[in-house]
């Protein structure tokens, strides 16, 4: 992982990231924190989005809507237009 120092925390994020590797970057701005910048791949933004309760709250209330009547699913839109 690259670590860049970041020397005026108003620097464009862009900027910090340029040249990052694929694995990421470690941001240190000099103080007693450091910041990791990584990658989003598909098993991370499945975490993420896993552990978010208002993503899964929200999640839980679509369904019902479903259940409802008020949603329709992928399959049943597809089925609607002979896909």
């Amino acid at each position: 992982m690259t670590v860049k120092r970041v020397i005026d925390l108003k620097t464009p994020i862009g900027e910090i990231l340029q040249g990052a590797e694929s694995d990421g970057v470690l941001l240190d701005p000099g103080e007693e924190s450091r910041f990791a910048v990584l990658p989003l791949d598909e098993d991370l933004l499945d975490y993420l989005l896993e552990h978010n309760p208002k993503f899964t709250k929200d999640c839980h209330r679509i369904r019902e809507e479903m259940r409802a009547g008020q949603f329709h699913t992928h399959d049943e839109v597809r089925r609607m237009f002979g896909s």
